[in-house]
């Protein structure tokens, strides 16, 4: 049961790690689509220039918001590690006692 729980944890530390590394490389670097693809230059939002107000909404704010998110998952995921861990020492201290 340990260890198959230790497994899950495991993998799902490595796809949060993964996932959210991802995320904040697409917010970091959304100014790339516009040098990739320089037509995209041409409109307004919000009355900036198009490659301008990306780069602002995705960069600054983007980021703002994935590092919020993943504040809020990593500390769930901590609660979980610490649940086993605490249950895993539980375990070794009855193995021990017997």
């Amino acid at each position: 049961m340990n260890e198959e729980k230790k497994s899950q944890l495991y993998k799902k530390e490595i796809m949060l790690t993964i996932v959210f590394a991802l995320l904040f490389f697409v917010m970091a670097y959304t100014v790339f689509i516009f040098v990739l693809f320089p037509d995209l230059k041409g409109g307004y939002i919000l009355g900036f220039p198009t490659h301008y107000a990306t780069t602002l909404f995705f960069g600054w704010f983007g980021m703002i918001a994935v590092t919020y998110i993943y504040t809020v998952v990593a500390n769930k995921f901590d609660e979980e590690m610490e649940e086993f861990v605490g249950e895993a020492s539980d375990d070794s201290s009855e193995e021990g006692g017997n």
